[in-house]
């Protein structure tokens, strides 16, 4: 079953990156079934052929137009009404995973991302009055497939409406819910993590979980479903027998499986386990690897997009290693008690050794982390989890003092043992792998695991082609295209530019989510900055550790305040910064808590020209000469020229500074891309800038809905009113190639 599977896995990759009509894998699939019939020779291979072009079938079936919902969305953008929804469950603090259910009176299913500062249960329905947005994927930032086609914001507070609901899973888990607060009190998060995949425990103590390398113990997967399934086995057995134990046992897979939303690892777990229990039904011997590669095709036969979830994947790799990877052990062990026990344990770390080695490709590129401390951390975690599992559940429906104290005491002595795991040394942190050098890690890594098995000939065979491989997929050299990258950084700017030499100059840093422009850098932290979340885990991703040139249009939060999360973890040369923002308040309040030990300061007092490769970036304001009180108008105007492309910054200038551009430099202001000052603001790009520019397109940075109202419609109508083709970042970043 094992090469059926692998081929079907095929054809759903190749149905989703393969530009190649239906029609062909019909015909592909449908020629094979009738040679299949007609012939018998190579008919193992038609019946591969056959899963092949039925897995690609069955993924381009499931890419469904969008609903009519979403491109009345599409089309205007938002739309607010009365809305009823229901959450299911929380994906990070104010950020929810939801179902729509009525907007308007009208009844709509549409799976949508819900933010609200407000605490929502899942499981319950809510009605409000809100506004419904569609959801874009950045075509340069977003690193995941887009999960959500639009987000849900109140605009008055939720109501609940828990009384009308229907749905008795959803009931449950709310029993759930309230059972374990009530008992466990402080505690709670932790039990309902084990049983109800809460992540509010996991979000509190994210880094000593992942530094632990024990994140997989706090998450409900395949292996609380096993602990689980011992604990739930071992009760049944005592009262009735084994054929109707398993039944009921069965059942209460599938409930626990819906309860949790039926995340893939516990559905995989799920389904290997009733797998194996009919197979001994039916007296027909199945492996572990056949259980898994079914559970593998019935997934992906219900719901084809699952394949690239990253929780699939990490899930199916990981039981994968264990039943491929691991060196063949003894059923018999032998020798004294002692002895059998050092066994056991030492098997028991060769798992998380291979399973850490496995994942590691996969964790270094998608999170840039990896820990091998779950190599200890499992040793202990894992005893200790399986009983807090087991006290959860007692809590839960006998919850008596001796069994909370209890709880208490075992959750106590786990956190203790997180926090002395998370200070071990094996951890990799924001050290991100290309997907060339990830696979050369997953190379590297097969080799170890064959060696791990004793399989040395076959070792020494695939040593010689692939060690040359690796070197050359690790020490690839990074080819960067000239371009320029206009980010979506919300109402705020920041651009990157790479000239055709491999230089790079930074425009802006973004801003503070949350916050108005002029916010006062002091009081924010690096950690409240679209820099930290976002565009550094991009920058990260790209290996782009180090900037030739940063250049700081002016003070206000909108355009630095990603500055410090910036200067801790990327090397910048060269700060350009205006003589006037550099003596003011600001810079003297912030200076301090910079890393500028290896950036060298550039103190703008005039014009001047700075080469990158055959590119030039030509900074035209402001001068000594210009005299106003306002920052905005005080911003770094530049021109950048690449080959037959020109591009103008003009950071957040209004007309005061656009007049006096266009009578002090009117031959150097014209310009094939601009960048709209003020993120469109009314005041800013008068007819009388626009005519000397004369630009084919322009970029408006901001977001559709915003405090200030921007892009200003009159802004909008003027640029038209001059032709100009116009961007915008709330679609996603815009990118212009300049080779």
């Amino acid at each position: 079953m094992l090469l059926p599977v692998l081929l079907w896995v095929a054809g759903i990759l190749c149905g989703r990156y393969c530009a190649i009509p239906a029609g062909s894998y019909l015909i592909l699939g449908f020629a094979a079934l009738l040679a299949a019939i007609l012939l018998k020779r190579g008919r193992v291979l038609l019946i591969l052929l056959i899963f092949f072009s039925v897995g690609a079938l069955r993924y381009l079936n499931d890419q469904k137009a969008d609903s009519e919902l979403i491109r009345i969305l599409q089309e205007k953008g938002s739309v607010q009404q009365q809305m009823q929804y229901r959450v299911e469950t929380k994906l990070a603090d104010s950020v929810f995973q939801a179902e729509l259910h009525n907007i308007a009176g009208v009844d709509v299913r549409e799976k949508i991302l819900l933010f609200s500062d407000q605490e929502l249960k899942p499981g319950h329905s809510y009605a409000s009055l809100a506004l419904l947005q569609a959801l874009v994927q950045d075509p340069v930032l977003d690193i995941y497939p887009k999960r959500f086609n639009a987000f849900l914001r109140p605009v008055l507070p939720p109501i609940d409406l828990l009384r009308q609901q229907r749905g008795y899973i959803y009931q449950a888990r709310t029993w759930v819910q309230s059972r374990l607060d009530k008992s466990l009190g402080p505690y709670s998060p932790l039990a309902k993590a084990f049983l109800l995949s809460d992540t509010g425990f996991k979000r509190e103590n994210r880094m000593e979980l992942s530094r632990a390398g024990i994140t997989h113990l706090i998450v409900v997967s395949g292996l609380h479903v096993v602990m689980l399934s011992l604990l739930v086995m071992l009760i049944l057995r005592f009262f009735l027998p084994m054929r109707m134990a398993e039944m009921l046992f069965m059942a209460f897979l599938f409930f626990f499986a819906a309860l949790n939303n039926w995340a893939p690892p516990i559905l995989r777990a799920m389904l290997m386990i009733d797998l194996l229990i009919l197979a001994r039904w039916l007296s027909r011997p199945l492996s572990a690897a056949q259980s898994l590669s079914v559970a593998l095709f019935i997934i992906t036969l219900v719901n084809p997009g699952e394949l690239f979830e990253l929780g699939l994947q990490l899930s199916f790799i990981s039981v994968g290693l264990i039943i491929f990877a691991l060196p063949h052990r003894s059923q018999q062990e032998t020798g004294a008690f002692v002895q059998r026990t050092l066994k056991q344990v030492g098997h028991y770390m060769l798992i998380c050794l291979v399973v850490g080695l496995g994942i590691a490709p996969f964790s270094l590129y998608y999170f840039g982390s990896a820990s091998l401390n779950g190599i200890l951390g499992n040793l202990l975690g894992l005893p200790l989890m399986t009983i807090l599992l087991g006290l959860s559940l007692l809590c839960l429906f006998f919850p008596i003092p001796v069994f909370i104290l209890s709880f208490q005491a075992v959750a106590d002595l786990w956190k203790w043992w997180l926090l002395l795991c998370s200070g071990l040394p094996l951890y990799v942190d924001s050290s991100w792998l290309s997907l060339a050098q990830a696979f050369a890690l997953g190379l590297t890594v097969w080799l170890i695991l064959l060696a791990l098995k004793g399989r040395f000939r076959l070792l020494w065979k695939a040593a010689i082609p692939v060690v040359p491989t690796i070197a050359i997929l690790l020490f690839l050299p990074v080819q960067r295209k000239a371009e320029v990258h206009i980010f979506n950084a919300g109402v705020a700017d920041c651009s990157l530019i790479f000239a055709d030499d491999g230089s790079s100059l930074m425009i802006d840093t973004g801003g503070i989510p949350g916050h108005r422009a002029e916010t006062d850098l002091q009081e924010q932290t690096a950690e409240d900055s679209w820099m930290r979340q976002k565009l550094q885990i991009w920058l990260g991703r790209n290996k782009i550790r180090h900037l030739d040139y940063l250049l700081l249009t002016h003070l206000h939060s909108d355009h630095a305040g990603g500055l410090r999360s910036l200067l801790q973890s990327t090397n910048v040369s060269n700060l350009i910064i205006s003589q006037n923002d550099l003596q003011s308040e600001i810079w003297r309040a912030i200076e301090a808590g910079l890393n500028l030990e290896r950036t060298r300061i550039i103190a703008l007092t005039d014009t001047m020209s700075i080469v990158l490769g055959t590119h030039r970036l030509k900074i035209l304001h402001p001068t000594t000469q210009y005299r106003d009180s306002r920052m905005n108008n005080h911003s770094i105007v530049c021109r950048y020229d690449a080959g037959e492309l020109s591009f103008l910054f003009t950071g957040d200038i209004e007309q005061e500074a656009e007049t006096w551009l266009v009578n002090c430099y009117p031959q150097e202001l014209k310009a094939d891309i601009l960048k709209v000052a003020h993120h469109g603001s009314r005041s800013s790009s008068t007819d009388l800038f626009l005519r000397q520019v004369k630009p084919s397109e322009a970029v408006f940075t901001t977001t559709k809905h915003n405090i200030y109202g921007f892009p200003h419609p009159e802004t909008i109508a003027r640029l038209r009113n001059h032709d100009v083709r116009l961007h915008f970042t709330y679609n996603g970043s815009v990118s212009f190639t300049t080779d």
